[in-house]
């Protein structure tokens, strides 16, 4: 199935990040931000916000796994926010035991380690 098929039918909201404006030439409305219900969906994660979906950091983090180390992209999540991983083949990642992430995120954040099945620990710091 196709992007454009998926979007028929559809209202399609983008919420546009740092690197480029976004895929015009398909429609939809771009906004720097996104309401729906309780939620906020934006780019780039708020200090000061709740209930968040962002993305920009791309979270991955790293465990130990039968005697190797193992680096995962990842989903950080608390009580306030989301953080998404990456999809993205050339999309590195930021380590979750980063400065900037370790400031948004709670002390009981969790990390959803995306592999196969996934996998939830404390957030790697």
């Amino acid at each position: 199935m196709t992007l454009t098929r998926l979007m028929a039918g559809s209202r399609w909201i983008w919420v546009e990040g740092n690197h480029d404006p976004g895929p015009l030439a398909l429609g939809g409305t771009h906004l720097a931000e996104a309401r729906v219900g309780p939620l906020t969906f934006r780019h780039i994660a708020d200090p000061a916000a709740t209930a968040e979906v962002s993305g920009h950091y791309h979270p991955k983090a790293t465990l130990a796994a039968k005697g190797q180390r193992v680096t995962r992209p990842c989903f950080l999540l608390d009580t306030s926010r989301v953080i998404l991983p990456a999809y993205g083949t050339y999309t590195g990642g930021l380590h979750s035991h980063a400065p900037a992430l370790i400031a948004l995120m709670a002390p009981d954040a969790r990390a959803i380690l995306l592999a196969s099945p996934p996998r939830a620990i404390p957030m790697p710091r």
